[in-house]
Parts: structure tokens; sequence; C-alpha cells
């Protein structure tokens, strides 16, 4: 159609109407008979039913001029511009009837290729210049192209040669995209009948009246009470449906709250207008939530849920989607289950809309029974594709697609992680054309620890739509996990600007403001009792650094102070520590530089440490150390003055959170001459997941040996430990950004010992610990253990501890 570029603006419905007589009136027969299989096809596209015809052509290639534009007409009827175009260039060099041309210029504009239209349309217009709508084509064309004053004058051509009212619509939709909107006004009233009374307007010339900043004469005094509360109804309405930018459905959702504020203060306190009052509240409650305002809209609801007689189930939905939003889930699903559910079943025909807050109002309430209810239902119920009356094809069904949606939100949730990626890849691969798809796959991908594939992936998706907030919010967070922090800004600036209110956004711009803060990270241990000689008795152990806030996105400053202490029987060892650096963090990359001054033995000695990793991609990481005066040296050895520097060096295999592997290799040089060498080998297998408990298996292999005999510190000629162990991390509770979980772990192994043999490992632990408001991560662990020290099984009973918090 002529105007299928702007087909979802209902500004632009008329503009659409002026040509469809033109369509159905050139007929795209050439042959009068009607009893042959030729014109029985022609005649059953004319009905809508043009797939017959389309096949037909396509299959014979033997076409006459007539033919072939009667192909163009009816590709250009089922919407199918880009075949209308290939159709044309396939038959060029063809001398085809005018109509022909007339439908490929209608396929140029609709795909926006405006000079190649125009050059049509001047060869249609030269061949047949007394036909209006062609000339009306052209006209529109220019306007399009923004050739407005060509345009015009070609339009008052045309309307002394053939006055009428389409002219006059023309007029006002060149006007409109020029901007003269008072004169857009003018030629849409010039349309309207004399007779026509204001309240039955149509919209084109409401929103001209709107454009001219004149909706007080369409809301004032032309209009009683009913009408007008009726105005606000529809404006609400309208805030729902969707719009070409996220402006102008705020645009919309403004006008009616200004409009509501207008007519509370006119009506609060009138008596003969107390049911028109009561309608206006509770529209506003879909204004506020449109506007993304939703603390207000359920603040208002608790103020008029007393005062309304009654708040239909339509007002009730606004509400608890607001709560779902405003991230109170369990409100939401209250509401929501006395709205959807009779006698335990869900209530047929509900909504895309309704189905997903449904869904989530569950799942975000942690009530995984029911969200997997509600994707049920909606697979019983719903066939994968669904049909159009008046079209042959069948086209895929979003519903459908939704249900599939939540069973991967489901497996996200629930910490089946493969099968959700299973899903979402085999429906974004099968529908390559669906954004949203694409975007939930990549979403999978980051939550596997996978950024670079997720990144992929939205790049993919880019290409459908770039400017869609929820690919946009993807990237950010891809970007962040890739330590591509000004990439995140950009994004997040962008989608804040766009629609600030919406949750998604909001979090990412937590996200975002939470990683410009300063961090105190504290970790350490405390010992409980302990007979071994490597810890000592009561030894605690504490490092505490802060973090400066980002400098130039990618440094960070750092100071702290650590000590360690234990009691051994020679006496108390007592280290204590100041340190100062910077940190890097960029794509790939991150490295630490430390400087530091030791104080142990009642000396202070300069130390320094230099930490990075490199990441090859997103499943192996290579990563190094260097220390002088370093931490690997026992306390017991600084104890007794004897220091040393080391080097370690680890490769990393990460599949995905299922499945991780580090191997590495330390070199320790004491500085009373004794070389220390360890090897290792750890691991981590995801044995079982559930929503609330994950248990993994860790194996471990660790390897040590040393040159000297004889030292005052615990130092084996040779050993190996091999520890297998599981770990079980139970969710305790969990809200949103907010958790607390409990962890419980055990492993037994064996430990080897030169000259000791060989004998028993046994390992116990349970902790706790907490998330809060992504600024606080801390936990605490009880950890008991068993082990040989030079063939005498010994244990130790301590307490670990960390805490990271950004301020």
């Amino acid at each position: 159609m002529y105007i299928s570029v702007r087909k979802n603006s209902l500004s632009a419905k008329w503009a659409l109407n002026i040509f469809t007589s033109m369509l159905f009136a050139c007929s795209p027969a050439a042959v009068s008979a009607i009893n042959n299989q030729y014109d029985a096809l022609i005649i059953e596209a004319r009905k809508g039913n043009t797939q017959p015809a389309l096949t037909w052509f396509s299959e014979n290639t033997d076409l006459n001029n007539n033919q072939i534009a009667d192909w163009l007409q009816i590709s250009a009827w089922s919407g199918q511009d880009h075949q209308v175009v290939e159709i044309y260039n396939r038959y060029r060099n063809h001398h085809l009837p005018v109509r022909g041309y007339a439908a490929v210029a209608i396929a140029y504009r609709n795909l926006q290729q405006w000079q190649k239209s125009l050059a049509l349309w001047q060869k249609v217009v030269s061949q047949e210049p007394q036909n209006k709508d062609y000339r009306r084509g052209q006209i529109l064309t220019l306007a399009d192209a923004g050739k407005y004053d060509e345009a015009l004058n070609k339009l008052q051509q045309l309307k002394r040669e053939y006055p009428d009212n389409a002219n006059l619509l023309a007029e006002a939709y060149i006007y409109k995209l020029s901007g003269r909107h008072q004169d857009e006004l003018l030629a849409i009233t010039e349309s309207l009948p004399a007779s026509a009374s204001p309240v039955r307007y149509s919209p084109e010339y409401v929103q001209a009246l709107r454009n001219n900043q004149l909706s007080a004469v369409i809301d004032d005094t032309h209009l009683t009470p009913d009408v007008r509360a009726d105005i606000h109804a529809e404006l609400v309405r309208l805030s729902f449906m969707p719009t070409r930018s996220e402006n102008e459905r705020y645009d919309i959702s403004d006008r009616a709250l200004a409009l509501y504020a207008e007519l509370e203060a006119q009506w609060k306190n009138n008596p003969d207008v107390i049911q028109q009052y009561q309608r206006i509240q509770i529209d506003h409650l879909g204004a506020l939530l449109t506007r993304d305002r939703y603390k207000e809209a359920i603040a208002h609801y608790q103020r008029i849920k007393h005062s309304v007689d009654v708040i239909p189930p339509w007002a009730q939905y606004w509400v608890a989607s607001a709560y779902l939003r405003d991230h109170q889930p369990e409100k939401a699903q209250a509401m929501m289950t006395a709205l959807f559910y009779h006698q335990d079943q869900l209530v047929a025909g509900l909504s895309e809309e309704e189905s997903a807050d449904l869904f989530y109002s569950h799942l975000e309430s942690e009530n995984y029974s029911s969200a997997l209810t509600v994707t049920q239902h909606t697979l019983n119920t719903t066939p994968a594709y669904r049909r159009i009356m008046g079209s042959p094809l069948a086209i895929p069904n979003d519903k459908w697609l939704q249900s599939y949606s939540f069973l991967s939100a489901i497996s996200q949730y629930g910490n089946d992680l493969p099968h959700a990626e299973a899903l979402t890849h085999d429906l974004a691969s099968k529908a390559p054309g669906n954004q949203g798809l694409r975007i939930d796959y990549a979403s999978v991908l980051q939550a596997r620890g996978l950024p670079r594939a997720a990144e992929t992936e939205l790049k993919k998706a880019e290409v459908l739509e770039p400017g869609n907030i929820t690919l946009e919010v993807e990237q950010a967070w891809t970007a962040l996990t890739l330590q591509e922090w000004q990439q995140a800004k950009v994004l997040t600036e962008d989608v804040v600007t766009r629609k600030p209110q919406d949750p998604a956004v909001q979090r990412l711009q937590r996200a975002v403001d939470v990683h410009d803060l300063a961090e105190l990270r504290v970790a350490g241990s405390v010992g409980l009792d302990s007979d071994g000689p490597d810890n000592g008795n009561h030894d605690v152990n504490l490092t505490s650094v802060v973090y400066s806030p980002p400098i130039n996105e990618n440094w960070r400053g750092f100071a702290g102070f650590g000590f360690a202490d234990g009691q051994f029987s020679e006496g108390k060892g007592i280290v204590r520590d100041w340190l100062t650096g910077v940190e890097w963090r960029s794509r790939d990359l991150w490295w630490e530089a430390e400087f530091s001054g030791r104080y142990f033995n009642h000396e202070t000695k300069p130390g320094a440490r230099l930490s990075g990793w490199y990441d090859f991609n997103d499943n192996w990481r290579i990563g190094t150390e260097f220390e002088r005066i370093s931490h690997r040296v026992p306390l017991r050895a600084m104890k007794n003055g004897i220091t040393g520097n080391s080097a370690q060096a680890y490769l990393r295999w990460y599949q995905n959170e299922r499945r991780q592997y580090t191997g590495g290799w330390a070199f320790t040089d004491f500085s009373d001459g004794n070389e220390r060498n360890e090897a290792f080998i750890s691991g981590q297998e995801r044995v079982w997941s559930s929503p609330n408990l994950i248990v993994d298996f860790q194996p471990s292999i660790w390897y040590g040996q040393n040159t000297k005999k004889d030292t005052p510190y615990y130092n084996p000629e040779k050993t190996l430990d091999i520890v297998p162990a599981f770990e079980v991390n139970h969710l305790l509770w969990r809200n949103y950004e907010n958790s607390w979980q409990q962890t419980f772990s055990a492993g037994v192994g064996t430990s080897w010992q030169k000259n000791y043999g060989t004998d028993l490992i046994t390992q116990v632990g349970y902790g706790q610990r907490v998330a809060w408001n992504d600024v606080i991560d801390a936990g605490a662990t009880l950890r008991w253990e068993k082990r040989p020290y030079d063939g005498d099984r010994e244990h130790n009973l301590y307490v670990e501890f960390d805490m990271t918090f950004k301020f």
C-alpha cells in the first residue's frame, strides 16, 4: 500500500484510505473470460487469497506483459514489496502496462526508496496524466522524500482539475510531515462534512488539534462529563498501545495524567459527577503504570480502594503489574491468582502480557510449581501457528513462543542452565528473524559464564533493531562482565535517557553505579583448636584492602593492612603488613602491582607483588604471580627470621558453570636455602542442581617437594595429597539481589609423605553467606580437618571469613 511504512501510526490511517480504491479499481486481469483457470486465480486473489496466483506465476516462465503486471499487482496486494522489486528487475526490459509500474512505485515507497519510487511515478503519470490516484501517489511520495513545496504545487494543480476530499487529506498529510500544523488543521477541517458533530470528529482531526495545542477545544465546554471521562479513558488505552518510540508512548501517558489532574480539581468535591470522578480515578492507575510510576500507582490504589464502589478486574491487574515491577512479587501473585484462576484452574483467553505477568509473579515469588502450571497451560492450549482471516498462510504464534521462553526462564531460575541453553538455542536458530529469541539465548550464555559467546549472539540480534532497549540492556550487562566499562556506560546512559523508570533499566543503572563505588575487602581466619605444626595454636590471619573508585575507567588504587599471629613452641609469631598498589581491569586482562612493608621478628622489610591473568576466550585463562617476601612462606618460618620469594602460574579451563579445572605450579625460594616446588590440579563437576540446592564434586591433587631438611617449619621432603570432596549449597532465601545461603562440604582423601607412608585426610565444613543490595557479600565457614604431619594425624579447627563492601 502507499503508506505501509507508516501503517502502525493512527495519524496516518487516513492517508492509507486515499489509495485503497485505486488498488482495487484497476483490474489485474488482461482477459475478460471468467471461466478459465487463470481468471479464477485472479478473482481469488482479489478476494484476498493471493497465494494460488503467486504460486502459478512462480511456476510459469512464459508470461506476457499483462500477466507480469498482474504478478506485480498481486504481489503488492500480499504485501511482498521485496518480491515486487525482484519481479520488476527480472522483467524491467519489458514494456509493461502502466498499472504494473504503479505497483512497483508503491513497493519502492513502502521500502522508503523514495527516488526510485518517484522515477516510476513520473513514468506512470506521463503515460496516464488523467489518473488522479497515480498523481496523488506521486505527490505523497514527494512529501515522504521531503520535497514539500513540489508536492504542494502538484497538489494544487490536481485540486483545480479534480476537487475532492481525498486531495484535502493529502494536503493535510503534506503539512503534517513538513511541520506546518496550522495548515494541517485547516485542511482536515475543510475535509469534514458540514454536518459533522465535534464529538464524532476523526482521530486525525483530534491529533491536528493537539498538534496545534488546541486540546481545550475538545476537552472543555463542548463535551459532557461522560465524554470527558471517555477521552481520559481513551488516552489511557492508547498509552498501552505500541508506538514508534518510547517518547511517543510517554507523551500519551503524560496527556492522560495532565487531563486527570485537571478533571480531579474540577470534580473532586462535585457530587453531580461522582460516577465520572470514580472512573477517572480508576483509569488514573493505568496512566501511572504506563508512565512507569509504579510506586505512585500502588499508593493511588491504596487511597481509592475503599472510596471507589468497584475496582474492575482490569484495573486490579494494573495494580498487580505495578506490584510486580516494584519488586513486590508476593503481592502481585496474590492479586493475579485471584484474577486469573477459577477453582485452581487458569481461566482461558489470557493475553500474552497477562500470561507473562502471572508467570513472573509466580517465578519471582519462588513458586516454581505454579510457574510451571502457567507454562504447561499455555503450551497445551496454544497452537504453534495461527491463521488470519483473508490470508491462506499460517503465521507463527507469538504466544506459543512465549511459553517456551517461560520454560527457559524456569530452567534458569531452577539452576538447569543446560536445558535453558538448549531451548533458547533451538528457538533462536529456527526463527533467526526474531530478535527477542536471540536476546534470550544470549542471556542464557551470559548466565553460564560465556560472555563472549553472548556478545556474538547480541551482535547478530543488533542487525534486526539496533535501538531495542532489551538488546541494549543485555549488551551493557555483557560489557560489564567483559570489563568493557566505557561501552557499558554508554549503553546504560542511552537506555536510562529513553526509559528511566523501566525496572530492567534501573537494575542496570544500579550495577553501573555500584561499579563506580569504592570497595573494602576483608578476609581471614581464626584458629580455634589445633595441634598441627603448620599453623600454631590460636592463629589469626587478617587482610583488609580498600580500593578507590575507578580512575579513567580501568585503574583503581588500593591500600591495606594485614596481620598474622600464632603460638608456637618457640614463642609467638607475629607479622604485620602495610600495603599499597594499583589495579588494572580491561577486556581480557587484569593485573595488580603492590608494594608492602612487612614487619616480623622485630624488623621491617620491603615486599612487592605482581599478579595478573589473561583470558584467551570464554574457556581458557592463564594467570601468574610474583612476590618478594612472599605470603607463601609459613608464619613459623618468619618467626624464625626466614623469608622467601615466590613465583607461580596457573592455567584454567572453564567449560561452563558445571565444569572447570585448574592446574598450576608454584616455586618458593626460602632465605635459608630451601627451595619448594608445588603443583596442583583442582576441579569442579556439578552433579545435582535444583532451584534451591546445588551439589558439586570437587576433586583436588596437590604435590609438594622441598630441598632442605631439618628446618624450624614443617617442610616435608616430598608429599602428595589426593582429596575428592563434595560441596552442597542450599539457598535459604532470595529476593532479587538479596540472598542467604548455607554451605556444607566434606572430603575424604589420602596423604602420602616420603619416609612416613600414606594416611587418611578428612575434611568437614559448614558456612553461611549473605548478599545484600549489590554492595555487601559476606560469609563465614567453620572448618575441621584431620591429616598426617610426619606420620602423626593431627587436627585443625578454624573459622574462615570474608566480606566485600562497596561504598
